[in-house]
């Protein structure tokens, strides 16, 4: 009988571990991300909105349209998504204009940037 009470005990202090380790691996992160072939005022809400159902995004902002871009702010729980699974998601969203086609694309950092950060 004690070492069935042992082996619960176990368990349940092993479980109890997994689920405190699993809460403190989440953290709410913050993805910038350039937008590129924007070409009127829709395609923010409509990238925001595609967004919006995206498991772990808690808020999304963007920059009016310049150019052809937006920057988008996008507050999401690492637990749940990415900053690639996002940019996924913008690539993958349908125009506002044209819903066959998927015009977004996410500007990427050239790499001599990155090196003088």
């Amino acid at each position: 009988m004690q070492k069935v009470i042992q082996i619960i005990l176990v368990i349940f202090v092993a479980v109890f571990s997994l689920q405190a380790s699993a809460q403190t691996t989440d953290s709410l992160k913050t993805a910038i991300i350039k937008v590129v072939n924007l070409h009127c005022t829709n395609d923010m809400p409509t990238i925001k909105k595609q967004l919006q159902n995206q498991e772990g995004v808690e808020e999304i902002s963007f920059t009016d349209i310049s150019g052809d871009q937006s920057t988008f702010t996008v507050s999401y729980h690492s637990s749940a998504t990415n900053q690639q699974q996002i940019e996924q998601v913008i690539e993958s969203t349908p125009g506002c204009d044209d819903k066959s086609s998927t015009p977004y694309k996410v500007k990427k950092e050239s790499s001599r940037k990155k090196k003088k950060q």
